[in-house]
């Protein structure tokens, strides 16, 4: 059925993508958007069945240490940013180390006026045809960061606010996170990444937008030949339990290669991590890559 489902929507994908090229004027952006379209319609009909697209499932890892921090991954539509954070002498640094800090290299230039200059050209949304976006934001220094960003994010507040805005750009806080009994006390536009050891009572799961685990905790599998029986059935029953929850997966530490990419598509991982955005983009867009439910990859 799967394999049916695949022929079916990559042949129509490539009627619209011939039309698409006849017509005139038509962006790369909106060409996009149409083939995502018809994909997920060619998968409406499978029960649970959910289409990987760089807008729904990439997360650039470690986007600051690309030639272009946000800029390469935009334009391939990732649906999901991360940077780390720390706050020294009152300026929030983009960077990996303390050994890394460029004081020209903060969250505002290489982060947030860029996008706030795409919002605007986009007639307020991220992607002028309301695909999503969100950063992961992974503080490096506790303290006083988070209030730092609070008042970095204020004047433009409006634009990360998705409980007025379905299309606004999530913020998701990870590393030095407060613990969940402070949530409450972080402006609303701030998410939290979620931890499968840690304790959430409802109004504190509200609050977390996916939860992360390193992949060493599962299986040291080099994402190069097939996965293990029995790491999968590891990482299954995990994506299993977190999906119960009503939450997404992200696995940090990842091979970065296409058989690992196709294996996490198999098992319903949701975001997959790449430091090579152009590539992974190529991977998905290239044909319709489905995940169906009790199948293997």
């Amino acid at each position: 059925m799967k394999s049916k489902v695949c022929i079916l929507a990559l042949s129509i994908l490539l009627c619209a993508g011939a039309g698409a090229g006849a017509g005139v004027g038509v962006g790369t952006g909106a060409v996009a958007s149409a083939q995502t379209n018809v994909r997920t319609r060619a998968s409406d009909h499978v029960p649970g069945a959910r289409v990987y697209t760089p807008n729904g499932n990439a997360h650039s890892h470690n986007d600051y240490l690309r030639k272009r921090p946000f800029r390469e991954a935009y334009e391939n539509r990732f649906g999901s940013i991360e940077l780390d954070v720390f706050l020294v002498d009152g300026r929030l640094c983009v960077a990996h180390t303390r050994m890394g800090i460029r004081r020209s290299s903060t969250v505002e230039s290489l982060y947030l006026e860029p996008l706030v200059e795409q919002i605007k050209l986009g007639g307020g949304r991220a992607y002028p045809d309301g695909g999503k976006l969100q950063f992961l934001i992974d503080l490096k220094t506790g303290g006083e960061t988070l209030r730092a960003l609070e008042e970095l994010f204020k004047p433009v507040r409006s634009y990360f606010d998705t409980e007025q805005t379905p299309d606004a750009v999530r913020l998701v806080i990870s590393g030095s996170m407060p613990p969940p009994s402070r949530f409450s006390e972080y402006d609303t536009i701030f998410f939290f990444d979620g931890r499968a050891e840690v304790h959430y009572t409802d109004e504190q799961l509200a609050r977390v937008a996916f939860f992360s685990a390193p992949l060493s905790g599962l299986t040291d599998w080099n994402g190069r030949n097939p996965l293990p029986e029995a790491n999968r059935r590891k990482i299954t029953a995990f994506v299993e339990r977190i999906h119960s929850m009503g939450k997404k997966v992200r696995f940090w530490g990842c091979p970065d290669t296409e058989t690992c990419w196709q294996t996490f598509i198999g098992l319903g991982v949701d975001y997959i991590n790449t430091d090579d955005p152009a590539g992974l983009a190529r991977f998905l867009n290239e044909k319709t890559r489905i995940f169906t439910p009790n199948e293997t990859d």
